[in-house]
């Protein structure tokens, strides 16, 4: 894994955390090798939250950072392994999507955020649209959706909208299934073992975004990203929005679609598929678009247009 994303498979949080007030300065930066001296000092990341954090991690605060790139605090729990990225980094570690939206979304702009967790995407959304622009969010997860609207308030964003509700193709309630201690796990679709499993409600896209022409759609939503899609079947056709997707392919077979068949519905829109991949310049990260015939495990995150 380049320097540009998480620190790939490692021993997170095997070490105590005030080691980590040792390298901070370096990762801060994201000086040349930073990953790699994360690595030295123990503190690797597994993609996708696999790995827990150490026993130690679980005792810190929260900590309140002002991201390096938006400017807005963000409030993160430092025994969650993203959050903890965060923290090291100064800024969300999901780097390939918000360089794709730093290319996309103007002042003004209107973006929609499906899968919200807790908010780091959609303040950076916010950066880029500016007070004349809006963002939406989508969250069922009530403590994310709570950890959304702190983060608005603490940063007095107020044109930053929560909707407390998942996405479908019909409306009605699902179950939603935290599979993990990290909150982004969390998936509509029917899992075994699931640590916590919550009743949610479930709009259509097309009914809540009627009157909303977006800019920009982001659906990272563990598997379910085609039953979203296909209840946003009218607002694609009628805006024609930059959609940005994560498209996992267990996720995705444990919900009973495949990348195929996300493919073909907005293939059938006018929609074609372009790799998120990321590129170190020397004082920069920036984001280059693959442009692929069809999605496949080659990338994660897609840009549609």
């Amino acid at each position: 894994m380049p320097d540009g994303g998480p620190p790939a498979h490692g021993k997170i949080g095997t070490m105590h955390p005030r080691l980590a007030f040792l390298i901070l300065p370096y990762t801060r930066t994201e000086l040349p090798g930073w990953s790699r001296v994360m690595r030295m000092f123990g503190f690797g990341t597994a993609l996708g939250g696999a790995k827990p954090m150490g026993p130690a991690w679980k005792l810190m605060p929260k900590a309140i950072l002002r991201g390096k790139w938006h400017g807005f605090k963000m409030k993160l729990d430092r025994s969650d392994w993203a959050q903890c990225s965060t923290w090291f980094l100064g800024r969300y570690c999901e780097l390939g999507v918000q360089r794709t939206l730093d290319q996309l979304l103007r002042e003004g702009d209107t973006m929609i955020d499906i899968g919200a967790n807790i908010g780091m995407i959609a303040l950076h959304a916010r950066s880029l649209v500016g007070k004349t622009g809006r963002v939406i969010c989508f969250e069922p997860n009530p403590e994310c959706a709570d950890a959304v609207e702190e983060h608005m308030k603490i940063n007095d964003i107020r044109n930053v909208e929560v909707r407390r509700c998942a996405l479908a193709a019909q409306p009605g309630t699902l179950t939603l299934n935290l599979t993990s201690e990290h909150t982004g796990t969390a998936t509509l679709a029917p899992v075994s073992g699931s640590l916590k499993a919550i009743q949610v409600a479930v709009r259509v896209g097309d009914d809540e975004l009627e009157r909303i022409a977006p800019k920009v759609i982001k659906i990272d939503v563990e598997g379910f990203e085609l039953q979203v899609l296909q209840g946003l079947h009218k607002t694609l056709a009628r805006h024609k929005p930059f959609l940005i997707t994560e498209l996992v392919d267990d996720h995705l077979t444990r919900a009973g679609t495949s990348a195929d068949e996300v493919h073909e519905f907005l293939q059938e829109l006018g929609y074609m598929p372009y790799g998120i991949d990321t590129r170190r310049s020397p004082i920069r990260h920036d984001v280059v678009l693959r442009p692929r015939s069809a999605p496949s495990a080659e990338f994660s995150d897609w840009l549609w247009k």
